[in-house]
């Protein structure tokens, strides 16, 4: 395993103290030793937002050095998209976006690009935008999926409210939801919200499950 917790711990250092070469030197060396995009996605750049999250939500760092952090990541993310293996097309659309008026959009991406990478084409709906922006997204072309994030506890009501409209402007097309405001019991979170027949999609295995089921074969 490349990203052992050393270097994890190493990066992690770096991005909360906004070294930004010192991180782009930690991810060039990692895929220069045969890292994965999904090993760089999940085990570095999911894992250290999470902490860095955890930390500013326990007061350790401010907002400023979690706003730098999500810069560095998704600077980050640009740079090791190239690397991701692309299939050939399979015909599906998804649209992925953050919950509505969330701005933490790493998630969104990752989910994104790993879309991409299997073949699909993606609208990514970035932070900040609104639900009627996403809705009219939706609406463009048929979707075939669309996949939300929340990463913030005090967001899951705007997300509840942004699948009620999704689903309202297209009641057949299958709904994701993740994100670490969900938690682990996440499908729990959802019916306790109201959300029957969303899928709980904690992790990209998870998601990459869920497409294997028939309705999403090309």
């Amino acid at each position: 395993m490349l990203i052992d917790d050393q270097r994890f711990h190493a990066y992690l250092a770096d991005l909360v103290a906004g070294r930004r070469e010192a991180c782009i030197h930690h991810v060039d060396a990692l895929l220069a030793q045969g890292a994965t995009a999904r090993e760089l996605y999940v085990d570095l750049f999911q894992a250290s937002l999470y902490e860095v999250g955890h930390r500013w939500e326990t007061g350790e760092v401010s907002v400023a050095t979690e706003h730098v952090a999500t810069a560095i990541t998704e600077e980050l993310l640009g740079r090791v998209f190239p690397q991701v293996a692309r299939r050939a097309p399979v015909g599906h659309r998804a649209v992925v976006s953050c919950a509505a008026d969330e701005f933490h959009q790493i998630g969104g991406r990752i989910v994104a690009d790993t879309l991409e990478g299997m073949g699909w084409d993606v609208d990514f709906v970035g932070a900040g935008a609104s639900m009627a922006e996403l809705v009219d997204c939706v609406m463009r072309a048929p979707a075939d999926l669309v996949a939300v994030s929340v990463s913030v506890d005090a967001h899951l009501a705007r997300m509840a409210q942004t699948v009620r409209a999704v689903r309202a402007a297209d009641p057949r097309v299958p709904i994701a939801v993740g994100g670490r405001a969900l938690g682990h019991d996440g499908a729990a979170r959802l019916a306790s919200l109201g959300l029957p027949g969303v899928h709980h999609v904690p992790t990209l295995e998870a998601l990459e499950a869920l497409l294997t089921l028939e309705a999403f074969r090309p």
